[in-house]
């Protein structure tokens, strides 16, 4: 291959990881700091034949960040803000994480807008976001970081530029690409006003199907942006891992591990509203076997308390997982987000019970249990165990599709499931893929290796 300025030759250490503990490795790099740098290393790479894995945060978790013995192109410096005013809209290059995102749009708006559809995970650039429709704590109400999308610029597989807005079949189809049609370069985003009345509530259950039917019973429930679910085992993690999670050792009463929990976040314009709204839940709890007198309750700023508890489950997930892989290589963090629409809450959170409960498996289940979709992480003892789990999956999803719902929801499906979703996928949402890719990059130059077989 021809040498570039803007490209570097990698030696022996050349991998490239994710969260997921899904390594690949690279050959060369590179860190374009402007769009024109990314057009110009597209084509430096088509004409050597070298196909190319983009990346932003590596903060996914199915290794299609991961390079493919291919060059490996990080955006993480393609990292520009500008807030219009006139519109509160927020122009964000793709490797403009949801931290930077959402402190120029309070800091710009003078605490006036937020941006509300950011992933649990702040480090998260944008581009990769929108690359596997990825949505974070307040999707209940607010949806993905792609519905806020209103124009989108990207490089395609012959180094041009493009940028089309929200009336463009294009951008739609970047939306869940995986990165392997174009490189999202740059991104203009809706915002929404910061809502006057703010409230966060935590209800705890002596069980998870306690904590199931309680979620059934408040689907109807006004005013929710959050809505999420937090089995015992979630708890357990938070304990065991406290000391090595700053944002959880400063939480003075965490949850024990025998309980569960449903968090819900509460926001209007009218603060009796969301105090009448809150009153009526607690009247529920005991219904479903819940303590009215242990309901934690805030409001404003303080729910960040909370969302720092959330987040810290992951947090757990990933140190768990972390110990397992550095006995065994091959166990990685593995995890699964389908959608059943025959199914409420109660008959997702015992169909997942069941399924581990029957292949002797240990699982955690937590996250957007408000839109039937809630995440189930699955911790491998043993390389025999991950290939347990990995088969269980594969058998959820099959049924997600079976039923009419989605499989790989905000997880993607990346290199880490290819072979799952081609085992579960049905044919005509494969043929779907398939053509999608020869139409945009016929020569797979994009991501090799990622959610397709070769073709």
């Amino acid at each position: 291959m021809e040498q570039s300025l803007l490209i570097r030759s990698l030696g022996e250490d050349n991998s490239v990881r994710d969260e997921s503990l899904f390594t690949g490795h690279a050959f060369s790099a590179s860190s374009p700091q402007t769009t024109e740098e990314v057009c110009e290393i597209v084509r430096h790479c088509l004409a050597n034949g070298v196909a190319i894995t983009p990346h932003g945060g590596l903060t996914g978790i199915n290794g299609a960040g991961t390079a493919a013995g291919n060059h490996s192109m990080s955006l993480q410096h393609l990292n520009g803000l500008t807030y219009r005013k006139e519109d509160d809209t927020l122009w964000a290059q793709a490797g403009a994480t949801f931290s930077e995102i959402e402190n120029i749009v309070r800091k710009e708006s003078n605490m006036t807008r937020e941006f509300p559809a950011s992933p649990t995970e702040k480090s998260a650039t944008v581009g990769g976001a929108i690359s596997f429709h990825a949505s974070g704590l307040r999707s209940y109400k607010y949806g993905s970081v792609s519905d806020f999308v209103m124009e989108i610029e990207y490089c395609d597989c012959h180094g041009h530029l493009h940028f089309c807005n929200i009336s463009d079949d294009d951008l739609h189809d970047l939306f869940g690409s995986e990165g392997m049609f174009a490189i999202i370069t740059g991104v203009r985003l809706r915002t929404v006003a910061t809502p006057k009345a703010l409230w966060g509530l935590m209800f705890f259950f002596p069980d998870n199907l306690y904590a199931a039917e309680f979620a059934d019973a408040i689907m109807d429930q006004e005013h929710i942006s959050v809505f999420e679910f937090c089995d015992s085992k979630s708890f357990e993690f938070v304990h065991e891992f406290r000391s090595q999670i700053s944002s959880i050792s400063r939480i003075p009463d965490i949850p024990s591990s025998d309980q569960s929990a449903i968090y819900l976040e509460l926001e209007g314009e009218d603060e009796e509203i969301l105090e009448a709204a809150a009153e009526n839940l607690l009247d529920l709890t005991a219904t479903y076997h819940g303590d009215p007198d242990n309901v934690w309750t805030v409001t404003g700023n303080e729910v960040e308390s909370f969302r720092l508890l959330r987040h810290a489950i992951s947090e757990c997930i990933n140190l768990k997982a972390a110990q397992f892989h550095a006995r065994d290589v091959r166990i990685k963090k593995i995890s699964c987000s389908c959608s059943f629409p025959d199914k409420n809450s109660l008959e997702i959170i015992k169909y997942y019970q069941d399924s581990l409960t029957k292949n002797k498996l240990t699982g955690i289940i937590f996250g957007h249990i408000g839109s039937g979709r809630p995440y189930v992480n699955i911790l491998s003892h043993s390389s025999e165990e991950y290939d347990k789990a990995m088969e269980l999956i594969e058998e959820w999803c099959s049924k997600a599709y079976k039923s009419r719902g989605c499989a790989f929801f905000e997880c993607g499906v990346g290199k880490l499931y290819r072979d799952t979703f081609y085992k579960s996928a049905p044919i005509d949402l494969l043929n779907k893929r398939i053509k999608s890719k020869q139409k945009w990059d016929p020569d797979g130059l994009f991501n090799p290796e990622n959610m397709l077989l070769q073709i």
